[in-house]
This record gives C-alpha cells, sequence and structure tokens, in this order.
C-alpha cells in the first residue's frame, strides 16, 4: 500500500522472515557508509543492545548486529540525538554531505531514512540505484514512502527477486 512505517514510525510486531533477513544481512555487510534520519537511527538501537552473546539469541540476528555495529552511520537530524561512537550527526545541509561522501569513490553508501529525506536525496539526483522491499501485508495507514516527492519519480526496472516466505524486492534505476 506505499507505507513504508505505521503511524508511529514502526512496523508494528512484523518479523521479517529469515530469508529476508539473509538478504537484509548481505546488504549491511556490504555497506560501507549508512544515512540515515533521526527516527530510523532510534528505532534501530535494538541491534546496538542486543545481546549477541546469548545463545538465545538467533544467528540471523546475531549476524545483522555485528554487521550493523561494524557499519559508520551518518544520522540527519535537526536536533542532537545521543549518538553511539559510530555515528556522526549531520549538521549541515544533507544533500552537500552526501554528494561529498560519494565524491570520496569510497565504500557502498547505503539509504535507510524515512520519506523525507528518501526525496531531498532522490531529487538530487544523489540516489544511483533504488531496492523497494515490498512485504506480504498492507499497514493501511501511516507512512507513505513516497509522499514527500515534489515531481514524479521516473524508474527503470533492473531487477526483481521474490523469497519463498512471500516478500519481493524491486531494483530500478532512474529512468
Amino acid at each position: 500500500d506505499g507505507m513504508y512505517a505505521d503511524p508511529d514510525g514502526g512496523l508494528g510486531e512484523f518479523v521479517p522472515a529469515e530469508d529476508v533477513h539473509r538478504f537484509a544481512n548481505d546488504l549491511m555487510r556490504d555497506t560501507g557508509d549508512l544515512v540515515m534520519g533521526r527516527v530510523m537511527y532510534g528505532i534501530m538501537d535494538y541491534w546496538d543492545e542486543l545481546d549477541i552473546d546469548d545463545p538465545a539469541t538467533p544467528d540471523v540476528e546475531r549476524e545483522f548486529a555485528t554487521f550493523w555495529r561494524e557499519t559508520p552511520k551518518h544520522v540527519v537530524s535537526r536536533g542532537h540525538p545521543e549518538l553511539r561512537s559510530n555515528a556522526s550527526l549531520v549538521e549541515g545541509d544533507v544533500v552537500e554531505e552526501v554528494r561529498a561522501m560519494k565524491a570520496g569513490h569510497g565504500p557502498l553508501i547505503m539509504l535507510a531514512g524515512g520519506a523525507d529525506l528518501f526525496a531531498t536525496l532522490s531529487e538530487a539526483g544523489l540516489i544511483d540505484e533504488y531496492r523497494f522491499l515490498v512485504f506480504p501485508m498492507a499497514l493501511g495507514q501511516g507512512k507513505a514512502m513516497f509522499a514527500s516527492l515534489k515531481e514524479p519519480l521516473h524508474l527503470r526496472l533492473t531487477g526483481t527477486r521474490t523469497f519463498p516466505s512471500g516478500s519481493v524486492l524491486l531494483e530500478y534505476e532512474r529512468a
């Protein structure tokens, strides 16, 4: 239904199936820098607090938490949220900050933010590849992924993947 989060910014009791979680683990492992909004950073705090030494922690979660903790994060916020050691605050112009990151020819940069950050970076031409993971659920109301776009976003499909659990990955580039 185009919603990426419920009205409170989460997904309620939703837990991704293991096949999708493993895909997310691979993405996180390959990410050099993560740009995200303050709300998403707060939601993902779970992975910093997960006890990876607890034998009851599933391997797929332990693996994701390890990659998460190793990945440098750049948090976009107008305020001053409490950040962990591998996170920095983007205090200036996010477009210029991401443009500078991309100019460095460094490792893969992944965006994990909300609709406003997505629209800002997309409209600035800073997103090279779009990956939308569609879960087999509809929230009905909440935060719409494309609500902040000022102009239509024309994309060309470059790949798809259907997971056994029913989720679908759609990969695009600008048309």
